[in-house]
Order: structure tokens, then C-alpha cells, then sequence
């Protein structure tokens, strides 16, 4: 049973991080206004902020899918190989402590939740079938 939760949580918390990226990209939009709003920076700079921000909105979508991935191989034969999860969890809990810490911002306590999720469900998950 606790198997199956943790399967679950995996599961769910992977698809939220690749959804992420659509909430993300979404606000390219805001981000382009901004950058015109203001004389600080040049259409060049603007262009390559926006480059940045649908990158990392794709990498949120891989990222999501790598996890989706590891998910359906345990699924299918109850083994997998987690370090490219532990990985992109680690990575969550690590950025979103820092922005936390830089920003101020308790948002972005939310990657640090999806970080400690991916991490705390693949434990039962390790264990084989």
C-alpha cells in the first residue's frame, strides 16, 4: 500500500513539474511588456531574456517527463534507475531554498516541495516489486 501511494505521489508530482512549464511560459507575456516598459534594457537584451525564459519553461516540461518516465519503468518491470529524478529533485529542493532565501518570496517554497516529494516517494519505489 505504501508502495502504491508513493507510486502515486511520484507520479502526481511529476506531472505538476511538467505542467509548470506552461504556467511558466505563460508569462512570457508580462515579462516582454516589462522589457518594453523599461529603457534599461536593449531590444537585443529583451529577445534573449525571453530565449531564456521558454527554456527553462522547456526544461520543466522534460524535467516532468523524465520523472514520468522513471515512473512508468518501475510501473512496468519495478525497477528503475533514479538518478536522473534524484537529480532534477535534488535540484528543486536546492533552487527553491535559494530563491527563497534571495527573493524573499515564499512561492518559490513550492519547488522545494516538489524537490522533497520526488525524493521521499522514490524511496518505497527502489525497492523493487
Amino acid at each position: 500500500m505504501a508502495r502504491k501511494i508513493a507510486a502515486l505521489v511520484y507520479l502526481l508530482t511529476g506531472v505538476l513539474i511538467g505542467l509548470g512549464a506552461f504556467g511558466h511560459g505563460a508569462q512570457a507575456d508580462r515579462l516582454a511588456a516589462a522589457l518594453t516598459r523599461s529603457s534599461a534594457f536593449d531590444p537585443g537584451m529583451a529577445a534573449v531574456l525571453l530565449a531564456v525564459w521558454y527554456f527553462v519553461s522547456g526544461c520543466m516540461l522534460v524535467f516532468g517527463a523524465v520523472v514520468i518516465g522513471t515512473w512508468w519503468r518501475v510501473r512496468k518491470d519495478g525497477r528503475a534507475w533514479f538518478f536522473a529524478s534524484d537529480a532534477i529533485g535534488v535540484f528543486y529542493v536546492v533552487a527553491g531554498m535559494a530563491s527563497v532565501a534571495g527573493t524573499g518570496k515564499p512561492f518559490f517554497w513550492v519547488f522545494t516541495l516538489f524537490g522533497a516529494l520526488l525524493l521521499v516517494a522514490s524511496l518505497p519505489l527502489r525497492r523493487g516489486a
